[in-house]
C-alpha cells in the first residue's frame, strides 16, 4: 500500500500506539517538528501534520493504524 493512503487525521494517542511508544515519548519526538508542521490544535493532527511526522521520523507499523 501507498503511504498516502494512511495520511489522514489521527490522534496523537493512536500514532503513539502505532509507533509502539508511550504518548509522553511520542510528544517528545514531535515537539521539535512543530516548526515544520505547526503546533497541534484540537483532538486530531491534520493530514499535513501526519505526513510531516511520517517524513521526519519514519512511518509507524501501518497495520496498527487500521486497528481500533
Amino acid at each position: 500500500m501507498n503511504i498516502k493512503d494512511f495520511v489522514k487525521p489521527y490522534s496523537k494517542t493512536k500514532l503513539a500506539k502505532a509507533y509502539g511508544v508511550d504518548l509522553r515519548t511520542f510528544n517528545r519526538w514531535i515537539t521539535p517538528l512543530y516548526k515544520f508542521m505547526g503546533k497541534p490544535t484540537g483532538r486530531l493532527l491534520t493530514p499535513l501534520q501526519v505526513e510531516t511526522i511520517f517524513k521526519r521520523i519514519g512511518t509507524p507499523d501501518l497495520g496498527k493504524l487500521n486497528s481500533k
